[in-house]
């Protein structure tokens, strides 16, 4: 019973993704969904789509990997507000959260002018995509990296310290690489996430349209005969991103590179205290 409730829902994720493969008539030369692939706005807007969930991520990199490790190890007290801060985005309807960015970067809105006054559009334009993917994508960075710096033992990171190495410098070299695994995941999730999202996008930015969108507009128009290419497309995004994830955790080399960083630590700390006795 087990089997069959846990096999039904594989079968009822996989249905449809494998459903695209009936579409596939090589011999078919009107609406060929293989020949529909290089429609130049689909490309054009799958494009954009990588660029911006490229920026958006980075941007979650350098800023959620910090405050996944002040999550990590902080006063739980204060990490609870955090964490519900945080993860605040995944509770929002993408709809909503667009609307509530609108409403602080939208043009009427004193950010929205200000930026308009020397030059730069928050909305309608590649920053107001990058803006609506930060805000959406920003808890799978953030989440899943403080759940892994949370497994890293703070011994390895007070022996960096007592071997003269600064907060900063041990956080780059001790704990990211300990947290590997979990930090790549989330930058993986979120990728993806940033590649189809629709709803923050939307509302913040219609033109110029990301694959999503685009694709919307096609299914308004023709329906699926339109939409299939570029749902393709993605599919074959995300198969390879998710590919690459799997693959990286379960790299041994990660295991050994970090056990070979410990057994380093270990005998640097020792001879440490060998020359103080």
């Amino acid at each position: 019973m087990i089997l069959i409730l846990g096999l039904s829902l594989i079968v009822y994720i996989l249905f449809p993704v494998f459903g695209i493969l009936i579409r596939i008539n090589p011999f078919q030369k009107e609406g060929n969904l293989i020949i529909n692939l290089f429609d130049p706005q689909i490309i054009s807007s799958l494009l954009l789509s990588v660029q911006t969930a490229t920026a958006s991520t980075a941007i979650c990199i350098v800023t959620g990997i910090p405050l996944a490790y002040i999550i990590a190890r902080s006063n739980p007290k204060f990490t609870q507000f955090l964490r519900i801060s945080i993860a605040l985005p995944l509770a929002i309807p993408p709809l909503i959260a667009g609307a509530l960015l609108l409403n602080v970067y939208g043009e009427s809105s004193p950010l929205g002018m200000l930026a308009q006054s020397v030059g730069v559009r928050t909305t309608q334009s590649s920053l107001g995509i990058i803006l609506a993917q930060v805000f959406v994508i920003s808890p799978f960075v953030v989440l899943t990296a403080s759940a892994g710096i949370e497994k890293v033992d703070r011994y390895y990171e007070y022996a960096s310290r007592i071997l003269g190495k600064g907060a900063a410098l041990t956080f780059v070299t001790i704990t990211i690489p300990l947290a590997a695994k979990e930090i790549v995941a989330g930058i993986v999730l979120a990728w993806i996430r940033a590649l189809g999202e629709f709803g923050a996008n939307v509302m913040m930015a219609y033109n110029p349209k990301t694959i999503s969108v685009q694709l919307w507009e096609y299914n308004a128009l023709g329906g699926l005969k339109l939409v299939m290419p570029g749902v393709l497309l993605v599919i074959l995004f995300s198969f390879v991103s998710l590919a690459f994830w799997f693959w990286v955790t379960n790299l041994n080399r990660s295991s050994s590179r970090s056990r070979s960083r410990m057994m380093t630590v270990f005998r640097d700390v020792q001879h440490y205290g060998n020359d103080k006795d």
